[in-house]
């Protein structure tokens, strides 16, 4: 059954699916796709991505990202405020980053992290 499109909540003005996207569709290879109900973006078929605009009434804008084995733990120590464990995706090592409390340049470092970790080697020799 598909799943219908969440309406926008929090991200009224679109600045910050914007200002995911733009990271994420400058990477090779990426593309951004609806599933679940929700803008998510890969590199090639897999999933590195997912924009969450208060996702089943959680109240966070945010994005959800695969990440090393040991990171989200290592985040939630350094940056609580910053940093969450996201539902379903979070037992398997992804965080949740709070978009509106982020900075760009870190924001763009989770997302090449991501992205890298899904990746194949053919988009990764493209990256550089």
């Amino acid at each position: 059954m598909a799943h219908p499109t969440r309406a926008v909540v929090l991200d009224k003005q679109g600045r910050q699916i914007a200002r995911l996207r733009k990271l994420c569709l400058a990477l090779p290879g990426a593309n951004q796709k609806l599933a679940w109900g929700t803008p998510c973006f890969y590199a090639g078929k897999k999933i590195f991505a997912m924009f969450s605009d208060d996702h089943h009434g959680d109240g966070r804008l945010a994005v959800w990202l695969k990440a090393p084995p040991g990171t989200l733990e290592l985040l939630l120590e350094a940056s609580p405020e910053q940093v969450f464990k996201p539902p379903y995706v979070g037992v398997y090592g992804w965080i949740g980053l709070h978009l509106k409390q982020i900075d760009d340049a870190s924001l763009k470092h989770h997302v090449l992290e991501a992205y890298r970790l899904a990746a194949t080697k053919t988009l990764l020799k493209q990256l550089g």
